[in-house]
C-alpha cells in the first residue's frame, strides 16, 4: 500500500499540506478581532451557534475548523460578511485594509462623524450596538 500523498495533486485532486492550518489560525484570528469589536464574549458567541466557549477557543487559535455553516451564523450573528473572516493580504471585504482607513479617518474629521462615534459609543449595550450596526448597514446598502 503506497503512502499518502500529502500537498501534491493525487488523481486528480490535491491534497492539502499538513501545515494548512495556519488559514484556519488566520480565520480564527479575523473571527476573534470582530468578536472583541463586538464586545461579545466567547460564551455569547457559542451559545448562538450551540458550541461551549472552549469550542469558540478552539476556533478563535485554529486548533478546530470552522464549518461553512458556523461561519455564515457567525457572519450573521457579528453583523459582517463571510469574506471579512476568510480575507486575507489586508483586505476585508475586497476593499483594501488602507482605503478602509482613510475612509474611516475623514469620517471621523466630520461634525456628523463625531457625533455618530460620540454617540455610539455612549451605547453600553452590546445587544443594542450590534442592532444599530445593521440598521447602519442595511440603509448604507439601499443608499447604494
Amino acid at each position: 500500500m503506497a503512502a499518502p500523498c500529502i500537498g501534491v495533486a493525487c488523481w486528480g485532486c490535491v491534497v492539502p499540506k499538513a501545515n494548512s492550518h495556519s488559514i484556519d489560525k488566520a480565520i480564527g484570528g479575523r473571527l476573534k478581532l470582530y468578536r472583541q469589536r463586538a464586545n461579545l464574549s466567547q460564551t455569547a458567541l457559542g451559545k448562538h451557534l450551540g458550541v461551549s466557549f472552549q469550542q469558540v477557543q478552539k476556533y478563535e487559535n485554529g486548533t478546530n475548523r470552522i464549518s461553512a455553516a458556523s461561519l455564515m451564523k457567525i457572519a450573521r450573528f457579528l453583523n459582517i460578511s463571510i469574506a471579512d473572516l476568510l480575507a486575507s493580504d489586508g483586505k476585508q471585504g475586497g476593499k483594501s485594509a488602507t482605503v478602509a482607513r482613510s475612509d474611516v479617518a475623514r469620517f471621523a474629521r466630520t461634525s456628523e462623524g463625531r457625533s455618530l462615534i460620540h454617540g455610539f459609543l455612549a451605547i453600553e449595550d452590546p445587544h443594542l450596538r450590534r442592532h444599530i450596526v445593521g440598521l447602519v448597514k442595511a440603509l448604507g446598502q439601499r443608499a447604494g
